[in-house]
């Protein structure tokens, strides 16, 4: 068997030195390159583990779990791209297609990473699989429970909220990982397809430093316009498909948040959730202290706590990415109805940033907002599986049948399902990549899958035989050390 060009570090059978050795200014000493460069930082990547009662959803996201953390590494310091950056050659001798890409070369990441998985008590079973994936475990309960909060309509409602209740709150735990100085929390259902290093320059150096000013120019922002803060503590998204043209408050896109880790910042969550200053109900004197974070998916949880948290409580130290470049879920952003329909139709479902003469949003000229659904794939960094469907659920993305018939013309346009399958099709290129170098590197004793699915195989490579006919992967054997993949 032959290793991947991206993972050969030696002629020997084991990987072990391939790429804790390897990063992409090193190559083979007999190739007279130059020795590799001490990483700038070690960033944390965290996920979390938070409600395990279906199994084959889980099978899904512990496959998932490799695969994030095989694209983190490959958009890391470690990763040595092959040759051709455009194609994965198959690991095994007997295997000689190639699949391609769409994703170009990125300039080398200079951040190494460690992998953690906060774990809630009852995913507890599946933590020994991960620990092999090279996740740091992490076992936590929710800090914050139902009997703990004060507020009494947040108390009584808490536990109905998508998708995980209070449970959700372990998300919050990340911000606990001091020992580095940036954490990233991730949902499993991603792909990263570029390096973040620009998001990291920005927060590690200060302002004054050239590299700080130099990623702040590249950054794509959601709004451009706006100042930047003078220091960064955090990036994020919005959830712009869920949200209204006429609220002013949007929900933060709870699968991805690059923060600065501070055990204080941890506290002052905790404490206001704990508080329970919460009014039930949707828009404006709503939600967290009445201010409008009420009523959208998430808002009682994390995807409420966190806009709420950098909205009014951190103001001026995040900044707020395009949604259709980070964390692209690839979803129509324009408003369809079939609320206000007639009133707002094909405005952006963002709020208006410009106000008419006399202080009304500007409704009017608030259309100007990318079409994410036809975002060039190439130029996506962090892709987000939801709008287009799970991969492990074998599922093409055409739009569901509601049984509120209103909704039909909304979700018709919900994606662009042609764009939605390229973009899933990323996703198995990655799970390939890994299951080739796991066989190398366990020296044949994990197969990869036959890859013999029918279904849709131009886009999920063979590894569906049917919706919802899902291919899992083989795990790791016992006693498998990842390093011998990554060597870290």
């Amino acid at each position: 068997d032959v290793a991947p060009s991206y993972l050969k570090g030696s002629a020997s059978s084991s990987l072990s030195s391939s790429l804790s050795s390897s990063s992409p200014r090193q190559q083979h000493e007999e190739e007279g390159e130059e020795e590799e460069e001490e990483p700038v930082a070690v960033i944390a990547h965290a996920i979390s583990l938070i409600k395990c009662s279906k199994g084959p959803s889980v099978t899904g996201f512990l496959d998932a779990a490799a695969i994030l953390r095989h694209s983190i590494h490959k958009n890391s310091i470690h990763y040595r791209p092959p040759r051709n950056n455009n194609t994965t050659s198959s690991a095994t001798a007997t295997s000689t297609e190639r699949v391609t890409t769409v994703i170009k070369a990125s300039p080398p990441s200079r951040y190494s990473y460690q992998m953690y998985a906060i774990v809630h008590p009852s995913c507890e079973q599946h933590a020994e699989v991960l620990q092999r994936l090279g996740y740091e475990i992490m076992v936590r309960d929710h800090p914050v429970k139902k009997e703990d909060i004060k507020g009494e309509w947040l108390r009584n409602h808490i536990e109905s909220e998508n998708c995980c209740g209070s449970a959700e709150f372990i998300k919050l735990y990340a911000y606990h990982l001091t020992n580095h100085p940036i954490a990233v929390h991730w949902d499993m259902d991603v792909a990263i397809l570029h390096p973040l290093d620009d998001l990291y320059d920005v927060m590690i150096f200060p302002p004054s430093d050239p590299r700080n000013a130099a990623a702040r120019g590249r950054i794509e922002r959601q709004h451009p316009e706006e100042k930047w803060p003078e220091a960064v503590d955090a990036f994020l998204t919005r959830d712009a498909t869920s949200a209204m043209p006429w609220e002013e408050r949007t929900a933060v896109q709870g699968g991805f948040l690059v923060a600065r880790p501070d055990v204080a910042v941890f506290d002052a969550y905790i404490n206001f959730i704990k508080e329970g200053n919460y009014i039930g109900g949707r828009g404006d004197g709503t939600g967290w202290a009445g201010l409008g974070y009420g009523g959208f998916q998430g808002a009682m949880a994390y995807q409420g706590v966190v806009a709420y948290f950098y909205d009014q409580l951190r103001p001026n130290t995040a900044v707020e990415l395009n949604v259709c470049r980070w964390n692209q879920v690839a979803a129509d952003v324009l408003w369809r109805g079939p609320q206000r329909k007639n009133e707002h139709h094909l405005q952006c479902r963002e709020h208006p940033r410009t106000s008419l003469p006399n202080g009304q949003p500007d409704y009017a000229s608030n259309t100007r907002c990318e079409d994410c659904r036809n975002t060039p794939v190439a130029s996506v960094k962090t892709a987000h599986y939801t709008a287009c469907k799970k991969p492990w659920e074998c599922k093409v993305a055409h739009p569901r049948v509601p049984r509120d018939k209103r909704q039909s013309y909304r979700l018709e346009n919900l994606v662009n399902v042609t764009y939605c399958m390229e973009l899933v099709r990323e996703w198995f290129v990655l799970r390939r990549e890994f299951e080739e170098a796991l066989e190398v590197a366990s020296e044949g004793k994990a197969k990869p899958a036959s890859r013999t699915g029918g279904y849709e195989d131009g886009y999920f490579l063979g590894y569906c035989h049917r919706e919802g006919g899902y291919v899992a992967m083989e795990p790791p054997p016992d006693g498998f050390d990842v390093k011998r993949i990554y060597g870290m």
